[in-house]
């Protein structure tokens, strides 16, 4: 029974399908003028309710001309087909205007226009202007309706083609209303395509009012109306209306009109796999789709796009954009080149713009970008910026910037500008994975400004980059800006006023991990990282690589705030948080200062730093590590736990340095006060020390302009005013930080006067260091003679006549002030020269008994005091020594007392003495010495027997040689004598010394002997 109701079933479904074939009515048609006449007749007679008419046309050609209407006009209520033969029919109008199709649709039921395989072509109106004229008209009060165009062409036409007025009374989600399948357009003239409607609105943004289909179709030679805004090769004005294009060519449109080739409003455009190429018009763009109040969607998935003007125009619209191409266009008009859409959003991925020469940008600034695996490549701007973002968020995902051109304005050009416009809330801009290489910006390659920015750059490349500013430049006024996993190489910045190839400023949050900069380069400060101006700042530097980069100053890092020129004016309240840590800095290279760092940033000493490796950099003049200008107790990080080491000047060591701070004076005096005569030379050293206690070794003589000029001040001071000194060589510069005042000399009146030093030739403070130095003016010495020069006074050693030797005579003045008289002035021989010329040399007279003196006066008083002094030393030894000898005398040694042993050493220092006098006179006395010695020790030895007699006892006597000669130590202190009778023998001892001592006595030799008899001393000078 089932089975028998199923058979039923497809029973009934064949018959319901065999009635609706046979109520569909054919009719074919004759190319004549009866056959195309009977055209409209037969749709006027024989339209009923579900009866369809298809017209076949089954020859080639079929002449359109033969109309004898200019319009035909139907109110359709069945579906109708017009088919063509397989290869195409052609509808030739002969470039005349009769043949014109109206059809109106006034029943709310769903019909179906169709034609299939058609070709029309040649239709023409002579009144150019005939706009309103269309070659298919329709008209309807519903769009529950479908045109369909199926492997038809349009071509060589001169008049609009086809115009759709309708209402908005249904709401279609996939229905489409015109479908072009396969369709060609040729060689046209004025719009194509009209359609107006009286809407609705729709909210919901998956339904629409109309939907068009253009699949597999080809566009070529379009030519446009004259009338602007509301002409182009498609027009619609309805509310939310959908196009699809899709397989198509549009190509070798040069329109000299300004129309574009689609203008419409409220349109969602979908462009899929779709290409579009050599199209231009001077409308500006070939797009123009407008959104005034409803945002609407325009998806190009898969499409290319080359050789064309500018593309889309629009705003409030949302664009999808992906596996896409725009190649070559070269725009002339400073307007954006791709997207010219304010409020709109853009989505693009996968998607590539290349070999652009434009004068402006790609796309219009007030939209919001998202890019996904986007390329730019061989594109050259002359704009403010390529890509320009404006008080909206941006993101950037796996995108890539090869051979960029960026050729504005000096410096005030950018391959993305990104403006926050100074608006409260945060803006972001974020950046994963941008690779970018081999690029030129005449300003910085990425700019952000504005209020406050959120900024995140990771796992990217940037490298081989040339710009006339920093690399990335931010002048925000608040920016949180994370940076991890940056390979940034080989990059320059050529302007010379610019700070870093990475720029930052004012209220500053930074994080920069595990990064490495190579071979950077700035003309300006910092190799890489410049932060000046710092209001706050929240650093966080770890884990990251500055290598090889190079600066005028700073080769890695450049750090400044705006308030480091006034140190004492710093605003503890700011906030900062530093952290440096593991971070290696190597090899880098500042012309001037600071190979690796810069700081100039008063609060660095707040800064967290540990395991930070600084080596191996360079400086051209201080700081081959770290350099601070000044206050480097606030402008330094804390340098004890990192490795700073092999950080040079010129190949000499020198890890951190500041400008010269502070002088000492290396010259050491006795006490604070120094005495001169009046013109006498004096040397005076200075040193120069920076704020790390070093010396300046100005190796590059950078600072050799720096000059110290020494003045005086007079201790009086209330006489300020009469400083009457001459000085000379008051000035030096400093050559390896030292000044050196070798030539000093002041010419003054007897007078204590108070150093005054001062530095020229240099801005900046220099503290001296240094007590309070006195100079006291002393006037002339003996045989000096004084002169005055501008009531001055000056000293001047007195001049003799050229005859008077300066070896063996000096030049005693004849007066003592005011005249130095040549002729006057005595030529004095000194002791041991005599004659005129004082060139005859006086020898010693060794006589017995007196001296030979030129003076008779002088020689008799020398004889008889000498000899007198003489007896009565021997008088007074031999009254000793005869007491002793009469009443006994015990010697002992008391330890305080000079011995035997001292009279023994003076004995052999006086013959020493005669032996290297008789050496240089030629004359040898070692006979008297030997018998000297001789009898000496004779004595000592007697001595010795005579006490180990009497006390048995044993006195030490050991006898060293020296230098080649034998001398005698003779250990006295426990010796005792007890000489009773023997006396005598002590007494003629005493007198064989004394004999030896006048006898060998040598002229002019003064010898003091110390000689010890018994209990007392006498000291005995012999002349």
């Amino acid at each position: 029974m089932v089975l028998k109701h199923k058979y039923l079933y497809y029973i009934y479904f064949l018959l319901v399908f065999k009635l609706k074939a046979i109520f569909t009515k054919e009719f074919i048609v004759n190319n004549n003028f009866n056959g195309i006449n009977n055209i409209w007749t037969i749709i006027k007679n024989n339209q009923f309710e579900n009866e369809d008419l298809m017209f076949i046309f089954n020859e080639d050609y079929y002449d359109m001309s033969l109309n004898k209407e200019f319009t035909n006009e139907f109110n359709i209520i069945s579906n109708i087909s017009f088919i063509g033969k397989i290869n195409g029919t052609i509808f030739d109008y002969n470039r005349f205007k009769k043949g014109t199709i109206h059809f109106m649709l006034n029943e709310f039921k769903r019909i179906t226009i169709k034609f299939e395989n058609i070709i029309f072509q040649n239709f023409y109106i002579e009144d150019y202007y005939s706009s309103e004229v269309f070659l298919i008209y329709l008209k309807s009060n519903h769009n529950n309706f479908n045109i369909i165009f199926n492997n038809c062409s349009f071509i060589n036409n001169d008049q609009s083609l086809l115009s759709l007025n309708m209402e908005c009374v249904y709401r279609t989600t996939e229905n489409p209303t015109y479908i072009f399948n396969n369709c060609n357009f040729y060689n046209n003239t004025r719009k194509l395509i009209n359609i107006n409607g009286i809407y609705n609105d729709i909210n919901n943004e998956d339904e629409y009012c109309l939907i068009m289909k253009m699949v597999n179709c080809y566009f070529s030679n379009m030519n446009y109306d004259k009338y602007e805004g509301t002409n182009a090769l498609l027009y619609i004005s309805n509310n939310k209306s959908k196009l699809t294009i899709k397989d198509s060519v549009i190509e070798n449109i040069d329109s000299k009109d300004s129309v574009p080739i689609i203008n419409t409003k409220f349109l969602t455009l979908e462009l899929v796999n779709t290409t579009i190429s050599n199209c231009y018009t001077n409308y500006n763009y070939l797009f123009n789709l407008d959104s005034s109040y409803y945002e609407h969607c325009i998806t190009i998935k898969g499409s290319t796009f080359k050789n064309t003007s500018a593309i889309f125009s629009g705003n409030n619209s949302n664009y999808e954009i992906s596996d896409s191409i725009f190649h070559n266009v070269t725009l002339k008009k400073s307007i954006p080149a791709i997207f010219n859409s304010k409020a709109s959003y853009f989505y693009i991925n996968n998607t590539e713009f290349k070999n652009l020469n434009l004068i402006s940008g790609i796309w219009e600034s007030e939209s919001s970008y998202s890019l996904y695996n986007t390329k730019f490549i061989d594109i050259k701007t002359n704009s403010k910026a390529l890509l320009h973002i404006v008080g909206k968020d941006v993101f950037f995902t796996n995108v890539t910037a090869e051979n960029i051109l960026c050729v504005g304005d000096g410096g005030n050009t950018s391959m993305v500008l990104f403006d926050s416009n100074n608006i409260d809330g945060i803006k972001k801009f974020y950046i994963y994975g941008l690779n970018v290489t081999n690029n030129f910006s005449n300003g910085p390659l990425i700019k952000i400004i504005g209020n406050y920015v959120e900024m995140i750059l990771d796992d990217s490349n940037i490298n081989k980059i040339k710009t006339y500013g920093p690399i990335i430049e931010t002048r925000t006024n608040k920016l949180n800006f994370h940076m991890s996993n940056l390979n940034f190489n080989n990059n320059i910045n050529n302007n010379k006023l610019e700070c870093g190839t990475i720029h930052f400023s004012n209220d500053l949050s930074i994080l920069i991990t595990n990064s490495t900069f190579d071979n950077n380069i700035s003309k300006g400060e910092g190799g890489v990282l410049c932060l000046d101006n710092i209001s706050n700042l929240n650093l966080n530097l770890t884990t990251t690589y500055f290598i090889k980069n190079k600066a005028m100053n700073g080769g890695a890092i450049y750090i400044s705030d705006s308030i480091s020129k006034d140190i004492d004016n710093i605003n503890d309240n700011i906030y900062n948080n530093i952290k440096i840590e593991n971070n290696v800095f190597k090899e880098n290279t500042a012309n001037d200062f600071g190979g690796a760092i810069y700081s100039e940033y008063s609060k660095f000493y707040l800064a967290h730093s540990k395991n930070n490796l600084i080596t191996f950099n360079k400086a051209g003049i201080m700081g081959g590590g770290i350099y601070s200008p000044k206050y480097v107790d606030k402008t330094i990080f804390d340098l004890s736990n990192n490795i700073i080491e092999n950080n040079t000047i010129n190949s000499f060591i020198d890890n951190y340095a500041s400008k010269p701070s502070y002088i000492l004076l290396s010259t050491i005096f006795e006490d604070d006060t120094i005495n001169i005569i009046t013109g006498e030379y004096i040397s005076l050293i200075f040193t120069l020390y920076d704020e790390f206690d070093h010396i300046v070794n100005d190796i590059t003589k950078f600072y050799s302009s720096i000059t110290l000029k020494l003045t005086l001040t007079n201790e009086d001071e209330y006489d300020q005013n009469n400083l009457n000194y001459i000085i000379k060589g008051n000035i030096c510069s400093f050559i390896n930080g030292k000044c050196e005042l070798n030539n000093l000399r002041i010419y003054s009146n007897p007078e204590l006067y108070t150093v005054n030093l001062n530095i020229e030739n240099y801005m900046n403070e220099i503290k001296f260091k240094i007590n309070k130095i006195k100079i006291n003016i002393l006037s002339c010495i003996n045989n000096q003679i004084k002169m005055y020069k501008n009531d001055i006074l000056y000293c001047e050693n007195p001049i003799c006549k050229s005859n008077c030797p300066n070896n063996t005579a000096i030049c005693k003045a004849y007066y003592s002030e005011i005249y130095n008289d040549i002729e006057k002035n005595i030529c004095e021989c000194i002791p041991g020269w005599k004659n005129e010329n004082c060139n005859e040399k006086v020898y010693i007279d060794l006589s017995l008994f007196f001296i030979s003196y030129s003076n008779p006066l002088t020689c008799l008083l020398k004889y008889l005091f000498k000899h007198f002094g003489i007896s009565t030393i021997l008088m007074m030894q031999i009254i000793d020594t005869l007491l002793g000898y009469f009443l006994g005398i015990s010697i002992q040694s008391n330890g305080n007392e000079s011995t035997t042993n001292n009279l023994f050493v003076e004995s052999i220092n006086y013959i020493n003495q005669m032996e290297n006098f008789n050496k240089n006179n030629k004359m040898i006395i070692k006979d008297k010495r030997s018998s000297v010695l001789n009898d000496y020790e004779n004595n000592l030895f007697t001595q010795k027997d005579n006490r180990n007699n009497n006390n048995n006892k044993e006195l030490p006597i050991s006898v060293n040689y020296i230098n080649g000669r034998k001398e005698s130590n003779i250990d006295m202190e426990s010796l005792n004598i007890a000489y009773g009778k023997k006396g005598k023998q002590v007494l003629i001892k005493k007198i064989k010394v004394i004999n030896f001592i006048i006898f060998k006595k040598q002229k002019r030799e003064n010898i003091w002997l110390e000689l010890i008899f018994n209990s007392c001393g006498y000291l005995i000078k012999i002349d």
